[in-house]
């Protein structure tokens, strides 16, 4: 994933998933919006992330936002109860870090050498909208979304009738 063009984002969303706790830049892979919500996809110091920052978003925020990551694999593969997710979507080895993500009910990141996946449970009916990242694909499966950037030979992708980007 290193060779992923950083996604161009306005300041305050920038701002707000570098803000502290949170140390460094933030690589921004890809944005998409969801139920008022924009669902960030970054990568930082070897770790793969997702956050959530409101979709009306003007002024940064003073921490940062409520998120979860899991680091790049380092020579083994891990999956935590989601076995099938993200090992049906990600090729090779990868780790897998879930938790809820307040608005949604649950959210999974998988993480491997190549590209990351985060499904988000609890998206109801609401649509998807890519916003940016050149890599970034997502599709509804069930009441969830699945958000994956990276490159595609790293990825299984769903049926084609089931995809969008």
């Amino acid at each position: 994933m290193d060779g992923l063009v950083a996604t161009s984002v306005d300041a305050p969303i920038q701002r707000s998933i570098d803000a502290p706790p949170s140390t460094g830049v933030a690589k921004i892979l890809g944005t998409a919006g969801i139920a008022g919500t924009d669902v960030i996809l970054s990568l930082r110091d070897g770790t793969c992330q997702v956050a959530l920052l409101p979709t009306s978003l003007s002024e940064p925020t003073a921490a940062a936002p409520a998120s979860v990551g899991s680091p790049r694999p380092a020579g083994h593969a891990f999956s935590d109860t989601h076995q099938e997710f993200p090992g049906k979507i990600l090729d090779g080895k990868y780790t897998a870090a879930s938790t809820r993500l307040d608005p949604f009910q649950f959210a999974t990141v998988g993480c491997s050498e190549k590209a990351m996946a985060v499904k988000i449970e609890g998206t109801g009916g609401s649509v998807p909208v890519k916003k940016s990242g050149d890599s970034l694909h997502l599709w509804r499966e069930g009441q969830g979304t699945v958000f994956i950037v990276g490159l595609p030979e790293a990825i299984h992708w769903p049926a084609p009738e089931q995809s969008s980007s």
